[in-house]
């Protein structure tokens, strides 16, 4: 399987640090990252090819302290990867939708970042 994809953001772990230090609860910046996930899932849907619309039904975001991540494929729906990564024994084109949503995500995923701490910022006084 390929290596994982997806955008990096510079300084996450220092200002997730920072926050915790200041004693900002860690729920509320898994807030501020469930934002940045759901959006990337929000985005990623429309890329996902479909037949059945299972597949594309699998995106959907997860909330974690210090990192958005979406996921795609579960149970019965095993066939994200070479759906993402192509199967060329079986003559599956990669789809390449996790590529073009961290090229959206890279542009969007800093403005979210940056209003959700914004906002935990200015609710603990911290601006």
């Amino acid at each position: 399987m390929a290596a994982n994809t997806g955008v990096y953001v510079q300084g996450l772990r220092e200002i997730t640090r920072a926050m915790e230090k200041a004693g900002v609860d860690v729920e509320e910046l898994k807030d501020a990252m469930g934002a940045v996930s759901d959006r990337a899932a929000t985005v990623m849907r429309p890329f996902i090819p479909t037949r059945t619309g299972a597949l594309r039904a699998t995106a959907h975001g997860n909330r974690a302290k210090g990192k958005a991540v979406v996921t795609i494929g579960r149970g019965r729906v095993k066939y994200a990867g070479p759906i993402n990564y192509g199967w060329p024994k079986r003559s599956i084109r990669a789809a390449k939708f996790t590529d073009k949503t961290d090229d959206v995500m890279s542009k969007e995923a800093p403005r979210i970042l940056e209003e959700g701490w914004n906002k935990i910022a200015e609710r603990h006084g911290l601006t």
